[in-house]
């Protein structure tokens, strides 16, 4: 069932719902439980930098999910020219808003996309995000994690942030 709908460099063109399909399938529990806890992470940020809009996290998903894909598509089909490569999770997203968190807390950012959103400069969350993510890249250094899907995750975050 997990294989059905990963996130398949091979067999993403011939079935596209693994352009979402991927986000939201976890390995196991415990995957699922680390998902979680990014998300609580993410919401704390959003909290302490003065969030104005309640759907930021729901744009930057929408937005997230299909860069990221491209970027695992390219980097899979041209750079490594690996068809084979599967992967799951909501990691890559956590890791994508986590990026943008970032340099939101370093200048702040008020619109995204002319979407007000109101984020403003915090040298705490700044702090926090670098340390995260910073954890969680030697984290996916780890034997079956998605080194490629953190990466991809967060070029995009960096890539939506300077939008």
């Amino acid at each position: 069932m997990l294989s059905e709908l990963a996130y398949w460099s091979g067999n993403l063109i011939n079935q596209p719902y693994r352009i979402l399909s991927y986000s939201f399938v976890h390995k196991d529990f415990n995957h699922l439980l680390s998902n979680l806890f990014g998300i609580v992470v993410i919401r704390y940020c959003f909290i302490n930098l003065n969030l104005k809009n309640i759907f930021l996290f729901l744009y930057l998903i929408a937005l997230i999910i299909p860069l990221q894909t491209f970027y695992l598509f390219m980097v899979d089909s041209f750079l490594f020219v690996n068809p084979n490569h599967m992967l799951v999770g909501f990691s890559g997203i956590i890791f994508g808003t986590c990026s943008f968190i970032l340099l939101s807390s370093i200048y702040g950012k008020e619109y995204i996309l002319n979407i007000f959103i109101g984020l403003k400069k915090n040298n705490e969350i700044y702090r926090l995000m670098t340390v995260f993510l910073s954890l969680g890249f030697v984290y996916s250094l780890l034997p079956s994690i998605s080194l490629s899907g953190h990466i991809a995750g967060i070029l995009s975050g960096l890539l939506i942030f300077f939008l």
